[in-house]
C-alpha cells in the first residue's frame, strides 16, 4: 500500500498584526527589532514576494479577524477592536522552506511589538504566542507551527469514562493546522481515548517532523503507507538532538482521508484497537512527554 503526497511549486504564509495605528517606517521598525542573522535575512526579502507588508484600515481590510482565537481573551478582544490590520505575506518557492515562514512570522512579531499590536497567524486563525527571549534564530516545528493541541474533554468534565479503561471512550481527535504552508498535507488522529491523548498528540508531532523535509521538494512523492517514526524525529520536533526514547522505531499507518489530509492509524497488522496500540506499542515516554528545551545551535 502507498500514499501520494503532492508538494506544490510554492506556498504562502500569512500573518496580520491588529493595531491601533499603522507603521510609520516599516524598515526602521524591523531594523531596530530584528537584529542578527534573522534580521539580515528579513531585509534581503523585504519588498519582494517573499516578504510583503501592507497596512489597511480595519473596515476595508482584506482579512476578517472576527473569528480569531487565542489563549488570552484580552488579546483576542484587541484583535477584534484594532483600527488597523498590517499584513505580512510570504509567497515562497518550496526550496525556501521552512526558513521563509519563520522569517515572515518574526517580521509580524516585531511589527506587533513596535505598534503595541497583536500578531495573528492566519493559517491557524489564532493569536501568535509571544516568542521566547532571546528570540530563537532557527526554525523549530514545536514553536507553534502545527496548531495541534489537546482537547480539554477530561479536564473540562465532559468525559466520565473510567481512566483505567484502555477503550473507555473515543473523545479525542487531533488535527494539525498550518502544515500546508510547508507544502504538506494536514495530519489527524481520531477515536482516541482520553487517557492516551498526549501520546496521540506526540505521534502527530513526530509524524509532522518526519514528513517536513518532503516539503522542500516539489512534485509527487509516493510513500509506503507505513511511516516509521524514530526518537530522532521526535527530538528534532523540539529542536533537540538528545535521545528521547531507547526503544526501537514506531511504525504508523497513514491513510488518505482527503485531498490534503492524512490520518494516522495503527499498523495494519496490529490485531487490537487503536487505543490498545497506543498503550501497548508506543514508548512509555510519549504518554507523559510535554516539552523539551531546544539545543542552542539546532540546525535550520
Amino acid at each position: 500500500m502507498s500514499i501520494t503526497i503532492t508538494v506544490p511549486e510554492e506556498t504562502t504564509a500569512r500573518f496580520v498584526v491588529a493595531a491601533d495605528r499603522a507603521p510609520d517606517d516599516v524598515a526602521t521598525a524591523l531594523r531596530q527589532g530584528l537584529p542578527g542573522r534573522l534580521g539580515a535575512a528579513m531585509f534581503h526579502r523585504l519588498g519582494t514576494p517573499a516578504l510583503m507588508v501592507a497596512a489597511h484600515k480595519a473596515e476595508v481590510s482584506p482579512w476578517d479577524l472576527r473569528s480569531v482565537t487565542g489563549t488570552d481573551p484580552d488579546d483576542v478582544e484587541r484583535v477584534r477592536r484594532g483600527d488597523w490590520h498590517v499584513g505580512v505575506t510570504s509567497v515562497l518557492p518550496v526550496a525556501d522552506l521552512p526558513a521563509g515562514p519563520h522569517i515572515a512570522r518574526a517580521t509580524a512579531e516585531v511589527l506587533a511589538g513596535s505598534l503595541g499590536g497583536v500578531p495573528v497567524d492566519l493559517d491557524m486563525n489564532q493569536v501568535v504566542h509571544p516568542p521566547p527571549v532571546p528570540r530563537p534564530e532557527d526554525f523549530v516545528l514545536a514553536d507553534g507551527w502545527t496548531g495541534a493541541v489537546l482537547p480539554p474533554y477530561r479536564n473540562a468534565g465532559r468525559c466520565t469514562a473510567d481512566e483505567d479503561e484502555l477503550d473507555g471512550c473515543s473523545c479525542v481527535g487531533i488535527t494539525t493546522r498550518g502544515l500546508r504552508r510547508f507544502g504538506l498535507p494536514e495530519l489527524e488522529i481520531t477515536g482516541v481515548a482520553c487517557p492516551h491523548d498526549l501520546a496521540a498528540l506526540n505521534l502527530v508531532r513526530t509524524a509532522a517532523q518526519r514528513l517536513l523535509p518532503l516539503g522542500r521538494h516539489r512534485g509527487e512523492h509516493v510513500l509506503h503507507s507505513e511511516l516509521v517514526l524514530t526518537s530522532a524525529d521526535f527530538a528534532a520536533f523540539w529542536g533537540s538532538r538528545d535521545q528521547v526514547w531507547d526503544d526501537g522505531p514506531v511504525p504508523v499507518r497513514l491513510v488518505q482521508t482527503g485531498p490534503r489530509r492524512l490520518s494516522i492509524q495503527a499498523p495494519e497488522d496490529f490485531p487490537g484497537t487503536l487505543n490498545e496500540w497506543l498503550w501497548d506499542e508506543l514508548p512509555p515516554v510519549l504518554h507523559h512527554y510535554l516539552s523539551c528545551e531546544p539545543d542552542d545551535a539546532a540546525p535550520d
